[in-house]
């Protein structure tokens, strides 16, 4: 945190994402009948009378999703004499343009992970009770084009103009739920679900950037001016250094971090709390179409532990290295001095602040919006839109699928999503049950092409296949012990067929 500091910030973000794991649910899950389906909408109702869930057994999910790049974008077959081989962006022969024009004026890029710790659900004539415990890790970046732009292209790209990074934010968070969800089947046709969220926050990072930019100057460009407004919130267990004046020193890990008692006490934290709810409807029209409708995630969490506030406000005019002392045999300074006295410079502008406040994060909020016709008692037809609200920015998707259920033993669904700028997503969702052992695994992405990487070792080829025009994978899986399958059992038929 010693040398410019405010482009640290920007870095450390980038290192997030290759460490953690963020928001949306399987949207081929919401139409297959399974206990985690009310994930989505707290209405809809298992279609067992009885469920129970596992310690990190019934419902292990991790989705990553971008609307710009996928692996062959990065690594793809060349042309020309190259033709035969595989090359990457960095290859002489390749016109790295094409690989800038592919991306759109904001890159999002959102990785998640939860893992179900506990859950429980029962039937209650035409009530449907729910209580789970989870642990989730999710994370948001949004990144600006003009960021990839100078990476690739350097100062010239905006001679005359400004790199704006001010669409550049990130948030990353880590925290345990505990909710409790009640569905009521109000008549034969409609049914109505909530579900409250006691939240406990682990950690957080979020930045916030009301202004982040470099301007190069149009008749010198070794001329840059720096500019930036920005602010990061952090709650974790660090200790941060400050001097007189309040601007960071240092920081590092807290000490107890190092024995058992201090992960203890990390995991078990309670001083950050927030709450959430799911609402949700369902709807028979008749008997062959059904409408639902749920906004899921709605809530907040306050986190007053462990908390750190950094700002960086400034502008600074940046006119190069003077290379000149490293060649005068009469200056004892070397090129190092000299980039570390402008390092120091800007370090004085752009010092972060640091301070101690509460602060509130927002949980990513989904609205969802589906429909199914159903063909026959054992198969039925969805669509469902999907709309992710975080931060001002928002995420589509919209999935149809084909569901079948047959007799609750054996549950399949095959679905095709459209999300971020991603039109090859099939999706395939599997469940089995013998006995009380429910099995499922669900994914909107199953990979259909593949490329082959080869690598020569004193002879020895080794090859791997790895996928291609892919950005999004999502998985979800478990195992339920569930009681009362026979949907005769119950005058109210299952939401889904």
């Amino acid at each position: 945190m010693k040398r410019s500091v405010f482009l640290s910030f920007i870095f450390l973000g980038m290192l997030v994402i290759s460490i953690t794991l963020e928001a949306q649910e399987n949207q081929t899950l919401y139409y297959m009948g399974l206990p985690q389906s009310r994930l989505m909408n707290p209405a809809l109702q298992s279609s067992c009378g009885f469920y129970l869930g596992l310690p990190g057994v019934s419902s292990v999910y991790f989705n990553y999703s971008n609307n710009s790049f996928s692996p062959d974008d990065f690594i793809f077959k060349g042309t020309g004499e190259y033709a035969d081989s595989l090359i990457t962006i960095l290859h002489p022969s390749y016109d790295i343009d094409d690989f800038l024009d592919k991306f759109p004026g904001r890159i999002y890029i959102s990785p998640e992970a939860h893992v179900q710790l506990f859950a429980l659900g029962f039937r209650g004539g035409d009530t449907y009770f729910t209580f789970d415990i989870t642990e989730k890790a999710n994370f948001f970046l949004s990144l600006p084009k003009d960021f990839m732009t100078l990476a690739f292209h350097g100062n010239s790209a905006f001679v005359g103009g400004t790199a704006d990074f001010s669409d550049l934010t990130f948030d990353m968070t880590e925290y345990r739920q505990y909710g409790m969800s009640l569905s009521k089947k109000i008549n034969k046709n409609l049914s109505f679900g909530a579900k409250g969220k006691l939240l406990f926050g682990k950690a957080n990072l979020s930045l916030k950037n009301a202004d982040l930019g470099i301007t190069i100057d149009e008749e010198n460009t070794f001329v840059h001016t720096l500019h930036s407004d920005i602010s990061l919130n952090v709650s974790a267990p660090i200790t941060v250094t400050t001097d007189s004046a309040g601007f960071i020193e240092d920081f590092d890990i807290k000490e107890d971090m190092d024995t058992d008692e201090g992960i203890i006490d990390f995991i078990l934290n309670t001083g950050n709390m927030g709450f959430a709810v799911d609402l949700g409807a369902v709807y028979n029209i008749a008997d062959y179409f059904t409408l639902s409708a749920s906004v899921v995630d709605l809530g907040y969490i306050n986190w007053k532990q462990d908390v750190y506030n950094f700002v960086s406000k400034g502008t600074y005019n940046f006119e190069g290295i003077d290379t000149s002392p490293e060649f005068d045999v009469t200056d004892n300074r070397d090129l190092g001095d000299v980039a570390e006295a402008m390092l120091d410079s800007i370090a004085d502008i752009f010092k972060p602040l640091s301070q101690e406040e509460a602060y509130i994060t927002m949980l990513p909020t989904k609205i969802y919006l589906g429909g199914t016709f159903n063909v026959s008692e054992k198969l039925c037809l969805g669509l469902l839109s999907r709309s992710q609200i975080y931060k001002g920015k928002i995420q589509q998707a919209l999935t149809v699928s084909a569901n079948t259920n047959l007799g609750n033993a054996l549950m399949t669904s095959v679905s095709y999503t459209m999300s971020n700028n991603s039109y090859n997503n099939l999706g395939v969702g599997l469940s089995f049950r013998g006995g009380p052992f429910q099995f499922y695994f669900v994914s909107d992405h199953i990979p259909v092409t593949f490329n082959k990487i080869q690598f020569e070792d004193n002879g020895d080829v080794t090859s791997f296949p790895f996928p291609t025009n892919l950005k999004r994978i999502n998985i979800r899986f478990g195992l339920n012990i569930v009681f009362g399958c026979n949907p005769k059992r119950f005058k109210d038929k299952p939401l889904v067929l």
